[in-house]
């Protein structure tokens, strides 16, 4: 036991390979500076990763609370550092904000030889510009396994509704929305890219946008559709406490094509880069 604070880790597992899941229940449990109390989930139920993350939330009761996958290998200092940033965030802010802290990871194979980039660099972000609310409604870079949260974000955030993308994407959304969102410029996991990631650290270059493109006008919409979804169930969920960007993005389906380009514009409903926008602009 150490004297730092209690952090319960969220650990959703689902059909694990054993030694995968070994390294990283061994590498939680290497932490140092906080007390863990990890809490494991199988998804029997076949409810996915965003019900089985979901019932985990609703069984935490710690100041602090991670997610963690199945499959990826923690420094040591991951949560002690991302800890200290909540410190400074609570310092400013109090304990009774909503916040919500995250690292970047290191890209690896199965058998955690690193590859090019990092899991944020990979993405072609920018962090500082993305983390601002209407942003994180159209695109969402805040991985999970990346996360540490307090206790008053856990309850503003609630069950995480179904139309939400996923559950990292619901919480980042309430900490922007209410709260405040800090980051840990420091590669602080190992994240696994093999064949049975649920979502894989993507490589946004040249040949990513070549693909989104020749999958078709049809399949950006479908993805557009899903975020003004999301913002639907977020203006359902906190009524007239949600701010302006959710209320015109969920209305965004029922919008004619120069109105939809409109809002867009108006409320800064955008993603990163110049290839993107014009994407979204072209084809919203």
């Amino acid at each position: 036991m150490s004297d730092g604070p209690m952090i319960d880790v969220l650990l959703a597992t689902y059909r694990p390979q054993a030694a995968m899941l070994k390294a990283q229940v061994d590498s939680i449990r290497a932490q140092r500076g906080v007390d863990v109390n990890l809490i494991c989930r199988e998804d029997s139920e076949g409810l996915g990763a965003c019900g089985n993350f979901s019932a985990l939330l609703a069984e935490s009761s710690a100041e602090y609370a991670a997610f963690s996958d199945q499959d990826d290998v923690w420094d040591n200092d991951k949560l002690g550092k991302s800890l200290a940033k909540m410190h400074e965030l609570e310092a400013i802010y109090g304990k009774d904000v909503p916040l919500l802290v995250f690292c970047d990871g290191y890209v690896t194979d199965a058998e955690l030889n690193r590859k090019p980039g990092t899991v944020l660099s990979r993405q072609r972000v920018n962090i500082a510009k993305g983390l601002c609310f209407n942003r994180l409604l159209m695109q969402n870079f805040v991985a999970g396994n990346a996360m540490l949260f307090n206790a008053a974000l856990r309850k503003k955030a609630g069950v995480v509704p179904v139309r939400a993308l996923m559950h990292d994407a619901w919480l980042v959304l309430v900490a922007a929305a209410f709260g405040h969102v800090g980051f840990v410029n420091k590669p602080l996991y190992l994240y696994r890219q093999h064949g049975e990631n649920v979502f894989g650290a993507t490589d946004c270059g040249p040949r990513h946008f070549l693909m989104r493109a020749l999958a078709g006008v049809s399949a950006f919409r479908s993805r557009l559709m899903a975020n003004a979804a999301e913002a639907a169930a977020f203006v359902e969920r906190f009524g007239g406490e949600s701010p302006k960007s959710a209320m015109v993005f969920a209305a965004l389906p029922t919008c004619g094509w120069l109105e939809r380009r409109i809002h867009i514009v108006r409320h800064r409903l955008f993603k990163h880069g110049f290839l993107r926008n014009l994407s979204l602009l072209l084809f919203a």
